[in-house]
């Protein structure tokens, strides 16, 4: 089992960020099956970056939607605001709206970025809580571990390619054809299995 020491160890985060999640991560790690070396490295590898914030590795729970120039909010959604019509001026230092406009207020949340309202719809079904109503909730920190763990197992499936080790297949499926970061994930990934090797 994971604990906030190996935790902090495979993925670079602060020692509280780290104990924030650990006890929510172990719980979920375990219901959803994510319990080898391998498969337990490589979903904190994609955890780690896809939380990471300025303090490093489980320091951000929610999409960074403040945009404070109208350049970077055309380069980063040029199907709105450069095809799409939209004003980027009236977006700056706007999250909820941006939001809004972009996701319908179903932005990334939680450890795994859960993002679109389907995303939100089917974590409520498959784990009992309104997501929908509430999706604010998933940026606590029972809520943002245990969403991660059934996204990452359930919802993607990522399971088979995550005990092979398939880093390359599981950053398609949790970040997308642009694999943003993909060499990033892979060495945290290597990271956290030197560890969990000599300690689980």
């Amino acid at each position: 089992m994971i604990d906030a020491l190996n935790l902090a160890a495979c993925t670079g985060a602060t020692a509280a960020n780290a104990a924030r999640f650990a006890p929510h991560l172990a719980d979920g790690m375990t219901r959803f099956g994510i319990a080898s070396p391998r498969a337990i490295s490589v979903f904190l590898g994609q955890v780690g970056i896809e939380s990471e914030g300025k303090a490093g590795p489980l320091a951000s729970v929610e999409e960074d939607l403040y945009y404070t120039t109208a350049d970077r909010l055309r380069a980063v959604y040029p199907s709105l605001f450069v095809k799409g019509g939209y004003r980027a001026e009236q977006y700056l230092r706007n999250p909820s709206a941006l939001s809004q406009l972009r996701y319908q207020g179903f932005h990334g949340r939680g450890l795994i970025q859960l993002t679109w309202r389907d995303a939100y719809v089917a974590a409520g079904k498959a784990l009992g809580y309104d997501y929908v109503e509430r999706p604010q909730l998933v940026c606590e920190p029972f809520h943002a571990a245990l969403t991660a763990c059934w996204f990452f197992a359930e919802y993607k499936a990522c399971l088979p390619a995550a005990e092979a080790g398939d880093v390359y297949t599981v950053t398609g499926r949790i970040n997308g054809a642009a694999r943003l970061k993909l060499a990033e994930r892979r060495m945290l990934t290597d990271r956290a299995y030197r560890v969990l090797a000599r300690s689980l």
